[in-house]
């Protein structure tokens, strides 16, 4: 890593703060790209290291910033990792458009089997509660309202690839539901 000059900080440790993370910012970019299992998840990575930094109670300053920010960032990793390890175990991997496909005609079979849409209406809404709030407003923003990957991801304070990541979940788990449930009818 190169070495950065030091800037004269600004008052207060938020200034702080800033300085360094913009001092390292490419850095981080390059660093998470290497080592994150999700490399589209690098901007949220880097984001999820500037807020841990203005979250720092600063009882006394950082004599080296640029360790202190790779370890915050090193910690961000790992937990990241570990997320992206642990899902990878709970999900199956499905292609997108195969999976909204089989959406589709289970919903249209399944609310001619069961005898009503208010049926049918309701089995979604279960599902939809069992979802996180996150991969349940991604769904709906999408399929109900239309919206696009940038208007969810900006409600949601997300970035587009997390957008992308919860509604792969949701139909994911929509999937896995009807696949299990689906001799029930």
């Amino acid at each position: 890593m190169v070495a950065h000059p030091s800037a004269p900080e600004p008052e207060g440790a938020a200034g702080s703060v800033e300085i360094s993370f913009r001092q390292y910012r490419a850095e981080l970019r390059i660093f998470f790209a290497r080592r994150a299992r999700r490399s589209a998840n690098v901007e949220d990575l880097v984001q999820e290291v500037y807020e841990r930094l203005l979250r720092r109670k600063a009882s006394e300053p950082i004599r080296d910033p640029e360790a202190y920010v790779f370890q915050v960032a090193r910690n961000v990793l790992r937990a990241a990792n570990r997320e992206a390890s642990r899902e990878q175990h709970q999900y199956l991997s499905c292609d997108p458009v195969e999976l909204e496909g089989r959406v589709e005609g289970l919903r249209h079979l399944w609310i001619q089997e069961d005898g009503g849409p208010e049926l049918a209406q309701e089995e979604i809404e279960r599902v939809l509660n069992q979802l996180p709030r996150g991969c349940r407003v991604a769904l709906l923003r999408q399929r109900r309202d239309g919206w696009t990957y940038q208007q969810i991801a900006d409600e949601l304070g997300v970035s587009i690839n997390t957008v992308k990541d919860y509604l792969g979940k949701a139909f994911n788990h929509f999937r896995i539901y009807f696949s299990l449930h689906s001799g029930d009818r």
